[in-house]
């Protein structure tokens, strides 16, 4: 399995688990508008920041630098809070559903190579993909030269 199509997965699966939470939502809070813009929203960002850090992850292992990675962590950091702050400003619904988009993604992830992994095995989990003892890179190695510290 590819990089891309173990990413394209999860987000399925991130929007399958979104649209649970809607569901269960009309149960316990019934029909809000607020927390469905909320939900749509902090899926969009986590969604947004997945991508980020795949594609941080991937620079990292291409070109051994550690700074788009720093960069990449502070910009996931401020769409998390922007996108909290804007739906709180909204109303609490609409943050409370900004906080379920955002776990939705990890919900997905838990969901995908967590249970059915685990109890199912229809598939190979890519995330422990060997079979005997795993030898670890020398982290030394993933030092570049604005290292000054």
């Amino acid at each position: 399995m590819d990089l891309k199509s173990f990413r394209n997965e999860i987000i399925l699966w991130a929007g399958i688990m979104a649209a649970v939470a809607e569901v269960i939502s009309l149960f316990v809070i019934g029909p809000s508008l607020q927390f469905a813009g909320g939900l749509v929203l902090g899926m969009a960002v986590s969604v947004v920041g997945f991508f980020i850090l795949v594609r941080t992850g991937q620079t990292l292992m291409d070109t051994k630098k550690k700074s788009p990675v720093l960069l990449g962590y502070l910009l996931r950091l401020v769409m998390y809070a922007a996108a909290f702050m804007i739906c709180i400003k909204i109303g609490l619904k609409c943050g409370f559903g900004c906080g379920c988009g955002f776990i939705t993604l990890h919900f997905g992830i838990l969901f995908l190579y967590g249970i059915v992994y685990k109890f199912f095995k229809k598939k190979k989990n890519p995330l422990n993909d060997w079979v005997g003892t795993k030898e670890w890179n020398d982290l030394s190695k993933y030092d570049d030269e604005d290292d000054d510290w």
